[in-house]
């Protein structure tokens, strides 16, 4: 069962069936889905979940990248990354954070209807972002079996705001994880 068609079910009646261990819930408090326990979760399932939040050019960032393409547990915060200078919807949802880091479209990817950044770009972005704990780097490099130096190294042209901090943190990352 797709998780597509479990939404148009009444909340009643998916709370019973996750009770009853029917249905598994999955996402984020702001962007929840529900799919049937005998499914494997991909990462068009995944992204389908975050499809209301995800408007016009904007696309699924950082670590809520990670999680689109590699899975595991879903972050604290969705990141939805923004065209430099587009303002974020006017009713702010708690738990949604919106980035003005203006991916390309080159390195966006559709993924279950909802734009997506690539796996390389959304360990570039967490690493270049000072609000990410490290931990959550360490994650990203494992489940995305990304060297961050050798990224840093490959990306130099792109240009961002906390370089020496990206730099610092991939190299404990690089040595937490042993890639």
């Amino acid at each position: 069962m797709h998780p597509a068609p479990l939404r148009l079910l009444p909340d009643v009646e998916l709370q019973v069936m996750r009770r009853d261990g029917v249905v598994v819930r999955f996402g984020h408090a702001c962007a929840v889905a529900y799919a049937s326990v005998a499914d494997r979760l991909t990462p068009g399932d995944r992204a389908a979940s975050l499809a209301p939040l995800v408007m016009g050019t904007a696309a699924v960032g950082g670590a809520s990248a990670v999680w689109v393409h590699a899975g595991g547990p879903a972050p604290s915060e969705l990141t939805i990354s923004t065209q430099r200078g587009a303002r974020p919807p006017r009713q702010h949802l708690v738990g949604v954070r919106y980035r003005s880091t203006a991916p390309p479209d080159a390195a966006v990817r559709l993924v279950g209807g909802v734009r997506v950044v690539v796996p390389w770009l959304a360990l570039f972005d967490l690493l270049h972002d000072p609000t990410a704990d490290q931990a959550t780097i360490e994650l990203a490099v494992r489940r995305l079996e990304l060297d961050p130096v050798e990224l840093l190294a490959t990306h130099v042209t792109l240009r961002r705001p906390f370089a020496a901090l990206a730099r610092r943190r991939a190299t404990l990352a690089t040595a937490a994880t042993g890639s």
